[in-house]
Parts: structure tokens; C-alpha cells; sequence
């Protein structure tokens, strides 16, 4: 921790926006000009027991915008930018452990997305039903060896995926495609910078995977392992012939992302919005204690 980091206490919020590559070239959220929504605090630090995460800011949604009809804050933290001077993947844990400690029962993590299934185009919304990462998320936050088991068979909350889907649909551009949860897609996760191989792409394509994403294991892992909601807003920038295609040294298209970025940004702005504090899905059960017996006796 460097000197002149002043620590904050964390705010109690039941919600949470964790920006990412969809969100590249904004300040989030204040270029969108959303109306409702504004900064109450902004560069904030918290002690976590893995380090300081840094970076935060608060937001306000106002009692006009919001499904229950008053004023909400929410978290919010840049995912690949913090810390800022080095790539360090244990960022998500301290960030999780900042949500755990505010209360937070929902998540929108934004994203942008590679096609590996050839009927996904870029410029497409991708709201999966479902995750691959083979070998776990490293940095759990589970206390204990075997107190909870968390099940993965509802990693992506269906509720404010439907609220998502339905926002988006409102205002995506009309060439593109919105796929919401009810399609069963598959995101694969591979952690970056690195952008993936064209035999990683066939590789995770072969297992099942229709996209693939640079942070959405830890994200939506962490999600259950505190007991919160959790729904990806995600964009395509780049599609099956661009993983292939040796001869070219970018894998994004170049249009894609600059095109796209204020929207997805709105998008998830409007469904943070729009999702109730009490939402009627079962994500929070999916937490389960387990018996002292299996982790007292040895």
C-alpha cells in the first residue's frame, strides 16, 4: 500500500457494477449522462484482509429510475484496472471482499466477449447461462476448507438475466442480436492479458463453449460464494474467423468496441436500475453450510 492511499469505511449497498473492457475509453458512469444516476464518491480505498482495494466509487440511483421506487447506491469498481501498475488476478477476491462487507446482494459485470460459435456475430449481446473454467477460481473467499458448498448449476442469476435481456433489447442497434439466458449459451473463461490461441478457441469450442471471456469465472464464483446475484452484460468484438485468421495480428474488430461501449454502459446502468433489492430467484440458497462433522473431525 502506497503512503498516500486514505482508507474509507465500506458503505452498506445491496448492489454492485463492476466495469470492464465494455467500458473501455468512458468514465463510468459519468460520460453516459444517465439521468438519475450520479457520483457520490469517487477514488475510494478499503482495507480487505488480502490487501487494499482500491479504486471504488458510490453510486446514487434515484427513487425515479428504480424498481422499488426509492433511492439506491451502488459499488462500482474498474475489474481490469485495479490495481492499475501490474496485472495482479487476486484483485477480484479483495473486490468480492469489499461486496461481501457492504451487504451486496446483486452484481452486473460488464464485459466484452470473443465468438466461438459461428452463429454469434460481433456487435451481438451475449447473456450466458453458463460457465467453463476447468480449473476453479484460485482465490476463494469461502471461510474454511469444507464449511459451504457452492453450486454452479445456477451460476448466472436467470431473474436479472431477463431484466438485462429485455433492457437491452430496447435500445441495442437492430443488426445486431441480443441472446438472452433462455438460449443455454456457454462462456468459457481464460484469464488475460494474453487473448486466446486459435487452438484454445477450437479447444473451448470442442467443449461446449459458444464465447469467450477474460474475467467472468472469478466474477460470477465469487458472486456465489457470497451469496449474491450475479448476470454478465456482454458484448461480441470479435467472431470465429477472428481467432483463425494467423495472418492478422488483432483479434478485435475495430469498429466494434468504440461503436458499442456507450450503450453496453447504459445497459448496465438501466438493469442495475431496474433489478429489485428482493428479487425472486433461489442464487442466495445456492450457498449451502455444510454438517461440523465434516470439517471438525479428521
Amino acid at each position: 500500500m502506497t503512503q498516500d492511499v486514505s482508507l474509507s469505511p465500506i458503505p452498506k449497498t445491496g448492489l454492485a457494477i463492476i466495469t470492464g473492457s465494455a467500458n473501455w475509453g468512458l468514465a463510468f458512469p459519468e460520460d453516459v449522462g444517465m439521468p438519475g444516476v450520479r457520483v457520490l464518491a469517487r477514488d475510494l480505498a478499503f482495507e480487505t484482509p488480502y490487501g487494499v482495494s482500491e479504486n471504488w466509487k458510490l453510486l446514487e440511483f434515484d427513487a425515479s429510475i428504480t424498481a422499488e421506487g426509492r433511492t439506491r447506491q451502488a459499488l462500482c469498481m474498474y475489474s481490469h484496472g485495479n490495481p492499475r501498475d501490474h496485472i495482479d488476478h487476486s484483485c477480484h477476491r479483495r473486490s468480492f471482499w469489499v461486496l461481501m462487507e457492504s451487504g451486496v446482494t446483486h452484481v452486473v459485470a460488464c464485459s466484452t466477449v470473443g465468438a466461438v460459435n459461428k452463429a454469434i456475430q460481433p456487435g451481438d449481446m451475449v447473456v450466458n447461462a453458463d460457465i467453463i473454467e476447468l480449473t476453479q477460481t484460485p482465490y476463494s473467499l469461502l471461510p474454511g476448507r469444507q464449511r459451504f458448498d457452492c453450486s454452479g448449476k445456477q451460476i448466472v442469476c436467470p431473474h436479472c438475466a431477463d431484466i438485462l435481456a429485455e433492457t437491452a433489447r430496447a435500445i441495442w442497434p437492430p443488426a445486431c442480436r441480443v441472446h438472452g439466458i433462455e438460449q443455454g449459451l456457454v462462456a468459457a473463461h481464460a484469464y488475460g492479458p494474453r487473448l486466446t490461441s486459435p487452438a484454445e478457441a477450437l479447444a473451448f469450442r470442442s467443449m461446449g463453449a459458444d464465447v469467450i471471456n477474460h474475467s467472468i469465472a472469478p466474477e460470477a464464483t465469487l458472486s456465489r460464494e457470497i451469496g449474491a446475484c450475479f448476470v454478465p452484460c456482454a458484448f461480441v468484438t470479435a467472431g470465429f474467423n477472428d481467432y483463425m485468421d494467423r495472418s492478422r495480428g488483432s483479434l478485435l474488430q475495430e469498429d466494434v468496441l468504440p461503436s458499442l461501449s456507450m450503450l453496453a454502459s447504459r445497459v448496465a446502468l438501466e438493469t442495475a436500475a431496474r433489478i429489485p433489492s428482493d428479487s425472486a430467484c433461489s442464487c442466495s440458497s445456492l450457498k449451502s453450510p455444510q454438517p461440523a462433522e465434516r470439517y471438525e473431525r479428521y
